[in-house]
């Protein structure tokens, strides 16, 4: 992703060090916390259904949340913000962690658990562009993402053997300890600083009221969050993985069409900051890669074999290193009194274009018959789109409108 030499840079700030582990600590823990919760489920109930369900509502909460409390990360100190969250969430699962809890209240847990990462979420992220110098910015956000992607993978890789060899409930209880971690390692290594916008006075009386509305009428980050919500588009291959492994004759493939695309994103940004090193040449790449990770889905028309499907699969999850830039970028003109909420806002719009567009993928491959035709299908309006999307950003960016706040 970045040298040797900007990695020793961004772990030697006290500030960012403290985060990054304790983000990557929770990531872990949260994929140990749900496959933990999921196979508690399924042991007491025998049911597919309610396992299904369990396991859906790590997705949902974000959604609600997001939105109704990124606005948190505003009106308090940030630092205050992650470390009473991760105290909080610390509570809730310690309590999911005893042991004959019912499943009813754990699943309640959980759902709360989840709502209150949203404000600490969108505390970090607005805290990155304070903790980090403008040079460090983008790599620090590479850093972060590609951490985030390997803790992932990692922690649903070891939850299965650490629940059925220790129990679910060690699991919970392991996860329980990591938002300690998190909390400690935040209240000790981040600086405090004021809020950003306490009462809502900071803000330009000729900026729009809301947060959604400057979202909305300020063109960069418009085009910027089109750009990003193009995922619900390259995420419809995750989707469908089951039965595009069926269709392909390998069923043993699942996992492996499953991991194609965050390993395959781990790779494009470690590429992608290593090739091009200044941060305004990434963001003039933003489009172009766009319109990359979507393109190679149209030659699932062709049907291609197993050895194909994974090579196009590689080249579209490494074109979607550009999210990276295009979240620095993102967050780098925002406003600091707008940051919790629009992260709240854009976080809750990605999940739902990710979520929407698998959904809708799986109908519309079960009433025409074919997954191969609806992933090409799903690149080429991704290709229309990531066109407008990419002319719509250069266009923005072609203006040099002044930056909305200096990091």
């Amino acid at each position: 992703m970045t040298s040797g030499g900007t990695i020793r840079a961004l772990v030697g700030n006290r500030e960012f060090r403290g985060m990054w582990i304790g983000s990557t600590v929770s990531t872990v823990g949260d994929q140990l916390a749900a496959v933990a919760l999921s196979l508690l489920v399924f042991e007491r109930t025998q049911s597919p259904a309610w396992t299904a369900l369990t396991w859906s509502l790590t997705l949902l909460p974000p959604l609600v949340s997001g939105p109704l409390l990124g606005w948190v990360a505003d009106r308090f100190p940030r630092r205050t913000v992650m470390v009473w969250c991760a105290w909080l969430q610390a509570v809730l699962v310690g309590l999911m962690a005893i042991p004959g809890a019912p499943l009813w209240l754990m699943i309640v847990l959980l759902v709360v658990v989840l709502m209150i990462s949203s404000p600490f979420l969108a505390a970090q992220e607005a805290s990155l562009p304070h903790v980090l110098p403008d040079k460090r910015y983008d790599d620090g956000v590479a850093l972060f993402g590609t951490s985030v992607d390997v803790a992932q993978m990692a922690g649903l890789a070891a939850a299965g053997f650490l629940v059925t060899g220790w129990g679910a409930n060690v699991a919970l209880a392991i996860d329980a300890a990591s938002f300690v971690w998190v909390a400690i390692l935040v209240q000790l290594s981040v600086k405090h600083r004021p809020a950003a916008d306490p009462r809502g006075t900071k803000r330009d009386p000729e900026a729009p009221k809301g947060a959604f509305s400057l979202l909305m009428t300020e063109p960069r980050l418009r085009s910027l969050l089109g750009v990003r919500l193009l995922a619900g588009l390259a995420m419809v291959p995750e989707g469908l993985a089951v039965p595009l492994a069926s269709e392909l004759g390998a069923v043993w493939s699942v996992g492996l069409i499953l991991a194609i695309e965050p390993a395959a994103n781990v790779l494009g940004v470690a590429v992608l900051f290593r090739l091009v090193r200044d941060p305004a040449k990434r963001e003039r790449l933003i489009g172009p890669l766009a319109i990359l990770s979507l393109a190679p889905l149209v030659m699932f028309a062709l049907d291609p074999n197993l050895t194909w499907t994974i090579a196009l699969l590689v080249i579209a999850g490494m074109a979607g290193a550009y999210h990276t830039p295009a979240r620095s970028a993102w967050m780098r003109i925002l406003p600091d009194s707008y940051r919790g909420r629009a992260y709240g806002i854009s976080r809750a719009a990605l999940r739902t274009s990710q979520g929407g567009g698998m959904a809708v993928a799986g109908v519309v491959a079960h009433t025409i018959g074919s997954v191969t035709a609806t992933i090409a299908g799903a690149g080429g309006i991704g290709i229309l789109l990531a066109t407008q999307a990419a002319v719509a950003w250069r266009r923005a960016r072609s203006r040099n409108e002044p930056e909305a706040v200096a990091i």
